[in-house]
């Protein structure tokens, strides 16, 4: 039988609905059932590390819970039915893996622990963590993204990024070989679908990727920078590691981001309610790496923000030291000055 010419949708979403109205309908299993098949080894059952001759590749899963699993790559595609609930051996691979779960939830065995990702996160796999997907009896779609680790040091030079902490998370995930690690990725509620469709690119990407018309290496090559772009935007990360340093330095990205948000009412004491930690350890976090305490540290991203809202804003002085935090005009203008060695009018009347 001929298989169906690969089409576009407007988002991954809709293939899915698609795949499961025409391809897993129980009376159609038999049809689809002889369809040619990338095989096992790609995904779920080699022991051994897996390698992919490209640069990139996508490979689709919709799981029904009657037990059937469509799945769907560049090398082919297939509607097979197993049993559940069932886990893969454990593997781990020579690329790193992205993984967005497209509808409902998908369970893995990372670091130990049996871990359930939802409905809209991403997953980063590190090429030297270990892990076992685990697979329960009802619906879900899983889109798995397959990086060779040179290419993803390709695309993090075109990419882009100007956090240090951003561009440290996505670079440890592929340039180190003592640790596991692996990256959980929740939507930040400050950003809406409406600012950033992550299912209509990921529906571009794979629609590229099943086609390969002439010109998709550098489509997809664009595509995967605009990724990475909205992942450090719109996501906030969670690193998972066996590494103490590398978690203090995950600590370190959520505190900064944290204190940046909220810079004008920032206190230790919000701190321990956000993050669970004794108030002495933020400190000490950030002299470590930083070389200052909790209040220095604040002092200085308010002096930053004050200095930007001078230059870019036609806001009162007034104004600018109540947006960051203080009632008391007389002490901003002191620690402004003493920060930046010129007093805020200096700065606004320069700019001007």
């Amino acid at each position: 039988m001929k298989v169906k010419k690969i089409t576009k949708y407007q988002r991954i979403i809709d293939r899915i609905k698609e795949i499961r109205r025409f391809y897993m309908d129980s009376e159609k299993q038999q049809e689809y059932d002889e369809l040619p098949y990338f095989g096992e080894a790609n995904h779920a059952s080699s022991t051994a590390n897996r390698k992919i001759a490209e640069k990139m590749s996508t490979l689709l899963i919709v799981y029904g819970k009657e037990g059937m699993e469509w799945s769907i790559s560049p090398a082919g595609q297939r509607l097979v039915r197993r049993e559940f609930l069932r886990r893969s051996w454990f593997h781990k691979h020579e690329y790193v893996e992205i993984l967005y779960v497209i509808e409902g939830s998908f369970t893995q065995i990372l670091l130990g622990e049996e871990i359930r990702f939802e409905q809209g996160e991403f997953v980063i796999t590190d090429q030297n963590c270990e892990h076992a997907d685990y697979i329960e009896a009802k619906d879900a779609a899983v889109l798995f993204l397959q990086i060779r680790s040179d290419y993803l040091e390709q695309l993090l030079r075109s990419y882009d990024g100007t956090d240090e902490m951003q561009r440290f998370l996505f670079h440890a995930l592929w340039g180190q070989k003592r640790e596991q690690s692996f990256l959980k990725l929740q939507r930040s509620k400050k950003y809406s679908r409406k600012e950033i469709d992550i299912e209509q690119l990921l529906e571009n990407l794979l629609a590229e990727d099943l086609s390969r018309e002439p010109g998709y290496e550098q489509i997809e090559h664009g595509l995967m920078i605009r990724l990475l772009q909205y992942l450090c935007w719109a996501y906030i990360p969670q690193l998972h590691t066996d590494s103490k340093e590398s978690r203090e330095k995950a600590l370190l990205y959520e505190l900064e981001c944290y204190i940046r948000e909220n810079v004008a009412k920032v206190t230790v004491s919000e701190l321990e309610k956000e993050f669970h930690y004794h108030r002495n350890y933020y400190s000490l976090i950030l002299k470590k790496y930083r070389g200052k305490s909790f209040q220095q540290y604040v002092i200085e991203i308010r002096m930053k923000y004050a200095k930007q809202l001078l230059e870019q804003t036609t806001l009162s002085i007034k104004q600018v030291a109540q947006q960051i935090g203080y009632e008391n005009v007389s002490h901003f203008y002191h620690l402004f000055e003493k920060y930046y060695g010129k007093t805020p009018r200096e700065i606004r009347s320069r700019e001007g």
